[in-house]
């Protein structure tokens, strides 16, 4: 009998440490897997949500955020939440009309800023800033910036722009 005992508690012991190195395994696996994806897709909303409260200038939880491509390019349409919240309304709609200039120039490092990379379609938005059309359209509780354009080439790129902004921001 007593020689049963150690077998039995070795036993014991032995599964639980192969249990245990199975699971630590099968963790570190996923574990790797997913920072790996978030790290190929640079992707945190939240991260990006803080960052784009400094570069917009407003609280992003008081917004909703849409981007959407069009047949002659594409629009990105930023509502205040609450439509008596004039404050967040004009900041909205003085973030609208930074952006149409700086876009307007060239200049996309806000999109940079905001999600820690090259933000897609920009670098032939860059480099033809002088083919794309922007006009404003303010509604009620906010704005939105029209970009239109007759090059199919910045068409392709604004098109990219929306549909990567629309993805991370998810109408947040």
């Amino acid at each position: 009998m007593n020689k049963k005992i150690p077998i039995v508690a070795g036993a014991v012991i032995l599964i639980i440490i192969v249990l245990t190195i199975y699971f630590v395994q099968t963790r570190s696996k996923i574990t790797i897997n997913e920072t790996a994806s978030n790290v190929t897709t640079g992707f945190n909303q939240t991260a990006m949500l803080e960052r784009s409260n400094v570069a917009m200038g407003f609280n992003q939880s008081k917004i909703q955020h849409h981007f959407m491509a069009a047949q002659t390019g594409g629009q990105i349409m930023i509502l205040s939440l609450n439509i008596s919240d004039i404050e967040t309304i004009n900041e909205i709609r003085a973030h609208i009309q930074n952006i149409q200039y700086e876009f307007s120039q060239g200049n996309f490092t806000k999109p940079f800023y905001i999600h820690v990379q090259v933000v897609p379609g920009t670098d032939v938005m860059t480099a033809k800033k002088n083919l794309i059309q922007y006009s404003i359209k303010n509604v009620d509780n906010g704005s939105i910036l029209i970009l239109t354009t007759n090059n199919a080439e910045l068409l392709d790129a604004i098109q990219q722009f929306m549909n990567f902004q629309s993805s991370q921001h998810m109408g947040h």
